[in-house]
């Protein structure tokens, strides 16, 4: 996979504990470590695992809270 600046994105990821500090992200058998805490480039494919894994999360918890909130 070539690093050009077309297909680099830019991603943060925060930690969410003070032992939390990187993310073991895969595609297509190639595999990276991300940094958690720092604003970071990324290959675009590696960029696009890891957004749709924070909107799948956030989808989760959207249901979660409309199920748990029932009146």
């Amino acid at each position: 996979m070539k690093k050009t600046k077309e297909n680099m994105r830019t991603v943060f990821i925060p930690r969410l504990s003070k032992n939390d500090d990187s993310l073991f992200v895969a595609v297509n058998g190639k595999r990276i470590l991300v940094k958690k805490g720092e604003t970071v480039e990324l290959p675009a494919p590696f960029a696009e695992v890891i957004e749709n894994s924070v909107k799948a999360g956030e989808q989760a918890e959207n249901f979660i809270a409309s199920v748990t909130n029932v009146n």
